[in-house]
């Protein structure tokens, strides 16, 4: 096969398919590939071999589907994956960064956390703030990626994917979790000694899955704008 029969393969799956996953239409061409280049060896037409091949997958509303059954197993395999990271948080090359940022988001919400005043209108406020800003920061993802597959013109202007959206929505969830967590503990009549203690465990959560979510990002998306973060 020449190169311009594999770019056309490539634009068939991205424009006439409407597939945005990069990993998934990596494979899907390569499926294509070898099945057409199977078919032209037998005597086929470069675009006959390329019609019989897109009849098998079940055109392209099928291979749409088949996008989507991609993106179920990438969920399940992504929550694998994660706890697999946590759990390596403390392997001996990762030891000192991770005791050194828990260590320091331990110590500040210890600090930040037994003060009074910190906890007062403004110290709610500050929280509730956050959690409203994250939240409308993947509402609009969301609301992209769906829109996407609607109106392909808006792919000209960005593509969301699916594994950066997973990502980004459970970095919400990790941080609205933990602000909710913080202000119930914090309004409780527990003594200090048990809020500290809640504290802490709290917030080394926090501190060692967001690490985790980091070290999945830089493995999913190596140019991902979450990395620098």
């Amino acid at each position: 096969m020449t190169q311009a029969q594999q770019a056309r393969i490539t634009t068939f799956l991205t424009q006439q398919c409407d597939l945005i996953e990069t990993v998934f239409i990596d494979e899907m061409r390569d499926h294509f590939v070898a099945s057409v280049a199977a078919r032209m060896a037998d005597t086929l037409s470069f675009e006959e071999a390329l019609q019989h091949t897109i009849d098998d997958f079940g055109g392209p509303t099928n291979i749409q589907k088949m996008e989507w059954t991609y993106r179920k197993v990438y969920s399940k395999r992504l929550l694998r994956d994660w706890w697999t990271l946590v759990k390596s948080q403390f392997a001996a090359h990762k030891r000192v960064r991770t005791i050194l940022v828990v260590g320091f988001v331990t110590f500040a919400s210890l600090y930040l956390g037994l003060n009074r005043d910190f906890m007062g209108v403004l110290g709610e406020t500050m929280l509730w703030g956050s959690v409203q800003w994250t939240s409308s920061i993947w509402v609009l993802m969301l609301s992209w990626f769906l829109l996407q597959g609607v109106a392909p013109r808006l792919k000209k202007v960005g593509v969301v994917r699916f594994p950066a959206l997973l990502i980004r929505v459970l970095t919400y969830l990790l941080w609205a979790g933990s602000v909710l967590l913080y202000i119930s503990l914090g309004g409780s009549e527990l003594s200090w000694l048990v809020k500290g203690l809640g504290y802490t465990a709290l917030w080394s959560a926090s501190a060692l899955f967001y690490l985790s979510l980091v070290d999945f990002s830089k493995q999913t998306d190596p140019n991902s704008w979450y990395q620098t973060r």
